[in-house]
């Protein structure tokens, strides 16, 4: 006698316990149990994967991608999850520490209107106490405005619109669309007069950018070891170099709420960068000392000096548009 599994309609003998086509436990009822079993037992197979593969990332460099390039892709964590998982845990962390940035920088830039108001009110005699209707005249005239306090005050104070506020700051009609963008974004921070939403926005895309860097940090070792490996290798090796990074800066991050870390602190960690850079490649591999080394630095100068000043400044310049 046959039964048919009811997940694939597949018939099978009634002897089996199992679906041969797709392996779901056959059940007349559905239970509580048949709900949490495979959640829980793949939560703690993942967890036992990961202990068995934190350390070995902390204090072997190098041979957690070897393993897992070499066919152990069972025993220790994934790199794809483990570098998820160490980023999810960092910029967790690096939230609440990030909020306290927040405060602090969005303090001090409305200290700077502060200060600048004061200025400007200390001169308020000796401007036309009809500047609002001269500015009103001026949308009206198609007269160019100055890019100044003055003019940002006056727009501010008439709730300008989008083209108002293009025409009063004396942006030509056919001005590029990155440029109208602009302005109304340099209004829309003066209006407000606060960095929160700015701030929020930056590290906002601050994962996605370094999500970004992964694969061109893989590329450069390709272009370094072309003959040696092939690309899928260097991302393996390049996750869980930044599962690496991230769980670092999440160490230092934890240190940091509970102590004030010294002066040094950010050089302590290119330093442990750079030293975990080139054992992994040692490790991986299989090169010389000095061949690794003089990888390992040119690969930290171009990324250090080059890369990641263009990623930030490519992400802030967004940020600033979008926010």
């Amino acid at each position: 006698m046959s039964k048919t599994c009811k997940n694939c309609d597949f018939k099978f003998d009634e002897t089996f316990k199992y679906c041969p086509n797709c392996g779901q436990n056959y059940h007349e009822e559905l239970t509580v149990n048949d709900i949490f079993k495979n959640t829980i037992n793949n939560y703690f197979s993942v967890d036992a994967r990961f202990f068995k593969s934190f350390f070995p990332l902390l204090i072997k460099p190098g041979f957690l991608a070897l393993q897992f390039v070499e066919g152990k892709r069972l025993k220790y964590l994934n790199p794809a999850q483990f570098y998820l998982f160490a980023s999810v845990v960092f910029f967790f962390l690096f939230s609440f520490q990030v909020s306290k940035q927040e405060k602090r920088i969005d303090a001090e830039v409305q200290q700077n209107f502060k200060t600048m108001d004061a200025l400007i009110e200390r001169e308020s005699s000796k401007v036309n106490k009809n500047g609002i209707d001269s500015l009103e005249l001026q949308f009206n005239n198609g007269e160019k405005n100055k890019f100044n306090r003055f003019t940002l005050d006056s727009l501010v104070q008439v709730n300008a619109s989008g083209n108002q506020v293009l025409k009063g700051l004396g942006v030509d009609y056919n001005a590029s669309t990155f440029e109208k963008k602009f302005y109304l974004q340099v209004y829309k921070f003066y209006k407000d007069k606060s960095s929160v939403s700015l701030i929020d926005t930056f590290y906002n895309y601050v994962p996605i950018s370094l999500f970004v860097l992964l694969p061109i940090f893989a590329f450069f070792l390709y272009l370094m070891h072309y003959k040696k490996k092939q690309y899928a290798q260097h991302l393996v090796f390049s996750l869980y170099y930044f599962a690496f990074l991230f769980i670092m800066f999440s160490i230092f991050t934890v240190i940091h709420f509970l102590f004030d870390l010294p002066s040094f602190t950010n050089q302590l960690i290119l330093v442990l960068s750079f030293m975990y850079l080139y054992f992994a490649i040692r490790k991986f591999y299989k090169s010389r000392k000095r061949t690794s080394f003089i990888k390992a630095v040119i690969i930290s100068v171009v990324f250090i000096s080059l890369v990641i000043p263009v990623a930030f400044a490519i992400i802030g310049t967004a940020a600033f548009l979008y926010y």
